[in-house]
């Protein structure tokens, strides 16, 4: 079955305007079946996959720029970071746009290339696993946070569903049994992406760690309590925090910030971005299971929050996320500043059933900053005005 990307149009742009282009994410969203779906016929296609082709790429950089030469795809450039030298000499020298398609899975070492390489140069594009909307194939046009509208009704149970699988390509294509497929996934994630980043030996305390992480989705981040999980210093989570990021396993969001707001919390919260892998490591492999799960109202909030991300990374939208929480008990789950720095305050809520009361921590930052649009983001069926700027917000609306 065909998936057209939402982020085609962006890279499309990106193309244009961009003499390179760094495709990145996690290992099998479809960065390289993307490329390989949009590319010209003329433009080639080497994978440092390959251990041959990798050898040479790290030996002889300049040789093999001549032997790939532009317009190419160089698909998981973090095996030869050497190669973006090169790539900047053929950049500096002319003035056509889309001559590399690069992809890579691993950000640390490459984003540190790209800016000191490549900055103005190459135009940098996350990919994700399927949204919602891609899944889909949804027409409508993506949110617009001050004028929401209504769409397709999104219920309980196909919420639940789309939160147990989440939205691995693989997995969604392919029909697999989705336990054999995650197992699967960690254990070439483990052995690929961990072993290889970081030299970690113990894959174990690992595994242990990213199951840990997994069951705290949603929630402020806590070193001391991760690290009682794995046996490990705090030290060391940092460092294993900072490589869940770096492979795009999760985001951190962070709270806002502004001086006038006191007694904040500074820590971040952890948001998983498929949630399919994330209840396969809290070991949830049903609806019944997840129906059961004591976390079920985390797990649905870093879904919707997931998706937003997803379609701002996809449409290029310019969106920022933060969340509030002060010492005194007061939080605001999703605080969403867009392209013109107006903020917009959700509650996410599985409920259909909702009322004014569950916004009263909005006031908190009232005043405080350019207020927009928004209300609580739930499983209501219709689009209801809270206030005469915060409404009752099916998910269907915010996602679709």
């Amino acid at each position: 079955m065909n998936y057209k990307r939402d982020i085609y149009e962006t890279f499309k742009l990106y193309n244009e305007s961009f003499k390179a282009i760094l495709l990145t994410g996690p290992r099998q969203v479809g960065k390289t079946t993307f490329l390989l779906d949009n590319k010209e016929s003329f433009r080639k296609y080497v994978t440092l996959d390959d251990l041959e082709i990798r050898k040479f790429a790290n030996e002889n950089p300049k040789e093999f720029i001549k032997k790939y030469s532009p317009p190419v795809i160089i698909d998981e450039i973090q095996y030869a970071p050497s190669l973006m030298s090169y790539i900047k000499i053929i950049c500096d020298n002319t003035k056509e746009k889309g001559l590399f398609w690069i992809t890579g899975s691993q950000k640390i070492q490459l984003m540190k290339n790209v800016s000191e390489s490549l900055a103005g140069r190459m135009g940098v594009l996350e990919m994700n696993s399927f949204s919602y909307r891609e899944i889909t194939k949804s027409n409508y046009l993506p949110h617009d946070l001050n004028d929401l509208t209504e769409k397709e009704e999104l219920q309980r149970d196909k919420i639940l569903k789309n939160i147990l699988n989440g939205g691995m390509p693989g997995f969604i294509l392919e029909n697999m049994k989705r336990t054999i497929y995650f197992k699967s996934y960690v254990d070439l994630y483990l052995e690929r992406d961990i072993r290889e980043l970081k030299q970690i030996k113990d894959l174990n305390s690992f595994y242990t760690f990213l199951v840990s992480v997994a069951s705290r989705t949603c929630q402020i981040l806590n070193y001391s309590s991760i690290a009682k999980d794995c046996g490990k210093d705090e030290k060391t989570v940092k460092s294993w925090i900072s490589i869940l990021e770096a492979t795009d396993i999760i985001k951190l969001i962070y709270p806002i910030r502004k001086e006038e707001l006191k007694r904040l919390t500074s820590s971040p919260k952890i948001i998983f971005m498929d949630s399919g892998l994330c209840t396969y490591l809290c070991r949830i492999n049903s609806i019944k299971s997840l129906e059961e799960y004591t976390n079920l109202g985390f797990l649905y909030e870093n879904y919707c929050i997931s998706e937003l991300i997803k379609i701002n990374n996809n449409y290029n939208l310019g969106e920022e996320f933060y969340f509030y929480r002060d010492k005194d008990g007061n939080e605001i789950d999703l605080i969403i500043k867009d392209k013109n720095n107006q903020i917009h305050p959700y509650e996410i809520k599985l409920k259909s059933r909702v009322d004014i009361s569950m916004i009263s921590s909005f006031k908190k930052i009232e005043g405080v900053f350019n207020i927009g649009k928004g209300g609580i983001i739930c499983t209501s069926k219709e689009l209801k005005n809270l206030t005469l700027t915060h409404q009752i917000i099916p998910v269907s609306a915010m996602i679709s």
